[in-house]
């Protein structure tokens, strides 16, 4: 898209109001206790590897310190049991998911934008303010997606979903541990009440399904037997 796009779609997801996103409680000291043990392999203290990215096969961008300033996000980690996906309501690169999360008080753990590239915001264990609702948030990782045109269809590209399907299924592989399915790969308006992902993403959801399964498939034959990934976690957050 044009780059002079960027900026207005950036202020035009600003203004929304109706995203339905946030940390889903008034009071995050009221959050309940996690019962999440994750720790490095030595059982060492989390160090310059507590703000890695995910092991992922593909490049993943790391904005995970920059989101972290912004303070829109909880460090306590949860197991997760379910994959969420969302869309930008923009037409927005990774650094422009970044400036509106700067305004917005919201985060999510992903990001993939029009050309299917992966950029990390939040680690995987830890409680994005995602979905506006504690329990997805707590249980659920999220994944935001670039637009590919704007309201009232809100479209997103087969390069992005198809991407966004195959992260889904790595982290149903390597994170979760169950196969997708119509009971763990949710969209965002079955925390909150909102439309996204969009109508578009309503109508392919068996699509994106099938694709997050096939990748699922293919990275648990690459590693049968491999233990679920689960990221250093700093002492004062092993519960």
């Amino acid at each position: 898209m044009p780059e002079n796009n960027v900026d207005d779609d950036v202020r035009a997801a600003i203004e929304r109001t109706d995203t339905g996103d946030g940390p889903g409680t008034d009071n995050l000291d009221e959050l309940p206790e996690s019962d999440f043990v994750g720790f490095a392999d030595n059982g060492a203290e989390a160090g310059p590897q507590a703000t890695a990215t995910i092991p992922y096969d593909r490049p993943v961008a790391d904005f995970i310190d920059e989101l972290s300033a912004t303070g829109h996000v909880t460090h306590t980690s949860y197991r997760k049991t379910s994959v969420t996906l969302h869309h930008n309501a923009g037409r927005l690169s990774h650094q422009g998911v970044l400036d509106l999360w700067t305004v917005r008080p919201a985060s999510a753990h992903f990001d993939v934008d029009a050309s299917g590239a992966v950029a990390q915001f939040v680690k995987v264990h830890e409680y994005a303010w995602a979905v506006g609702n504690t329990a997805g948030n707590q249980g659920s990782i999220s994944i935001e997606m670039a637009n590919a045109t704007l309201k009232p269809h809100w479209t997103v590209g087969e390069t992005t979903w198809k991407s966004a399907a195959r992260l889904a299924g790595w982290l149903f592989a390597e994170v979760i541990g169950e196969r997708p399915s119509r009971s763990n790969l949710f969209y965002h308006h079955h925390w909150s009440s909102t439309i996204c992902a969009g109508p578009h993403m309503d109508r392919i959801y068996d699509e994106v399904l099938v694709a997050a399964q096939v990748a699922y498939d293919q990275f648990k034959d690459a590693h049968p037997t491999s233990r679920p990934y689960t990221e250093p976690i700093p002492a004062e957050h092993r519960r």
